[in-house]
């Protein structure tokens, strides 16, 4: 080898060097950030001795497209967990004041001290606030339902704009990467701020990437409905500010095409969107109708019936509704009846009602329907009657999600178990898929991250390089003088 070769090896391998350095350094600094992957390089010798440094991101593509996936599935189930959660808060079901069986039971206990008593006011009085607070409680569950179907209809409505505002930040991202791509440009921190992007779409709904010529991306739900592909499609929603007991929410659509509800073609089914759909228009709405039949049920119940025989209709007794002093019919859904229930005002003492009504009946003033008909302060036989009620077979809409043939007792009964049952079961699975998620980051981390003790371990090894390189151009240099020299 020449001296002029062997110099032009040394300063390409300096240069060389340096860059390396550069690089390295820009891993260490990258140490902690979640967002970073770590740099590579490929340096190959050329014609003459000169170097090539090319700089490639160490990508695990089957972890990344792991670790999305457990994302969208962990911020499903955590958005059911927290929802049902927030449900059993609602109605106490650890302490079990506040759930239908619970109120059934302080029912129960008021009409036999009342049974005990007939002629007693505290007894009397005793039926009728424990009416109210049962009202009150049922009232009060059912708005707050109406409440979280609204805040679930906003969720979703900030999720959309949050998607829309990611995807037009991929497509800059995007537009950089490819540009870049097709004419040799450095653009591994533009894929790095698009691989974050695609990180947090991933929160709000289940995708699914795959990659093209120059670094392009294409992007679709779960389903294969097209996000973004060089430009992102639209993701429209209308949100439904206000909720009734009858209040359909509206869909989500993607470039058109509806991608939740019943009848969506190509359905999306994981992230915070999915899951508060879930939310808005599943569990909500079974929770409601189940508060709606166990209020239609003890409008039932304690609805006074025509003692002569005559066949006139049920009127209502200790609760009534919106549609009172007729009874709603029995075993089909009447949506709001939780939210309009009250006690009967003729029996109300607060309201100037008779609260002897609910020991004699005649509530409602006809004489047919009185069960005290000898008017006896004593009379205990109605309330006994009353407490027997709880357990007779009676019929209930399917659209609870329960059974239809039960008592009232078991149906309540039934109602808690279903809430406790959807809580124990979104609760574990959200546990899993953050269990998941998390080791899914972890690995991604290791495998695709800087790790400073390695990062360090390579700048030494570059610095010893250099020193080897520096003492051959140093001996290079000597020769050039002694030549020079000897020339002379």
């Amino acid at each position: 080898m020449s001296l002029t070769s062997a110099l032009r090896t040394a300063t390409g391998s300096l240069a060389g060097n340096s860059q390396h350095v550069s690089l390295l350094s820009k891993n260490i600094a990258g140490v902690g950030n979640p967002n970073y992957v770590r740099r590579e390089a490929s340096i190959s010798t050329g014609v003459g001795g000169l170097q090539n440094f090319e700089v490639k991101r160490y990508v695990n593509e089957a972890m990344m497209r792991a670790s999305i996936s457990a994302t969208s599935n962990a911020e499903y189930q955590g958005v059911l967990a927290g929802g049902i959660q927030q449900l059993s808060v609602l109605l106490d079901v650890d302490g079990f004041s506040g759930s239908p069986i619970a109120l059934l039971g302080d029912l129960e206990e008021a009409l036999q001290l009342a049974a005990a008593a007939p002629s007693d006011v505290g007894a009397l009085t005793s039926v009728i606030e424990t009416a109210r607070n049962t009202v009150n409680s049922i009232n009060s569950a059912y708005q707050e339902s109406l409440t979280m179907r609204a805040e679930a209809d906003a969720a979703i409505s900030s999720s959309v704009n949050n998607v829309n505002s990611i995807l037009g930040k991929i497509k800059t991202a995007n537009d950089e990467i490819v540009l870049g791509s097709m004419t040799n440009q450095d653009v591994n921190d533009a894929m790095d701020t698009r691989d974050a992007l695609i990180a947090e779409l991933s929160t709000e709904i289940g995708i699914s990437v795959r990659s093209r010529e120059n670094n392009d991306v294409i992007i679709t739900t779960e389903s294969g409905l097209i996000l973004f592909e060089q430009q992102p499609r639209s993701v429209e929603y209308t949100r439904q500010a206000v909720y009734g007991p009858t209040t359909v929410g509206n869909q989500l659509s993607i470039d058109g095409v509806v991608v939740t509800g019943d009848g969506s073609p190509m359905p999306i089914s994981t992230g915070k969107i999915a899951g508060n759909f879930q939310m808005r228009d599943s569990v909500l709405v079974e929770h409601q109708n189940q508060l709606d039949e166990f209020a239609r049920g003890l409008v039932e119940l304690f609805a006074e019936t025509d003692q002569t025989g005559g066949g006139k209709p049920a009127l209502t007794g200790l609760f009534s509704w919106s549609g009172g002093p007729a009874v709603p019919t029995s075993g089909t859904l009447s949506s709001g009846i939780a939210q309009t229930l009250t006690i009967n005002v003729l029996v109300d003492p607060a309201q100037g009602g008779d609260m002897t009504l609910i020991r004699d009946g005649g509530i409602n003033g006809d004489a047919d329907y009185i069960v005290n008909v000898a008017g006896s302060s004593g009379f205990s036989d109605h309330f006994i009657n009353l407490s027997a009620k709880f357990d007779e077979v009676s019929s209930f809409d399917a659209q609870t999600g329960l059974m239809t043939s039960v008592s009232l007792r078991t149906f309540a009964s039934t109602s808690l178990d279903w809430l406790q049952a959807n809580r124990q079961t979104s609760l574990s699975a959200f546990e899993y898929q953050t269990s998941l998620q998390d080791s899914y980051t972890t690995s991604l981390r290791n495998e695709m991250g800087p790790n400073l003790d390695d990062e360090m371990s390579k700048l030494l090894e570059i610095e010893r390089a250099y020193q080897a390189t520096a003492k051959i151009i140093l001996a290079v240099d000597q020769l050039f003088k002694e030549l020079l020299n000897v020339v002379r």
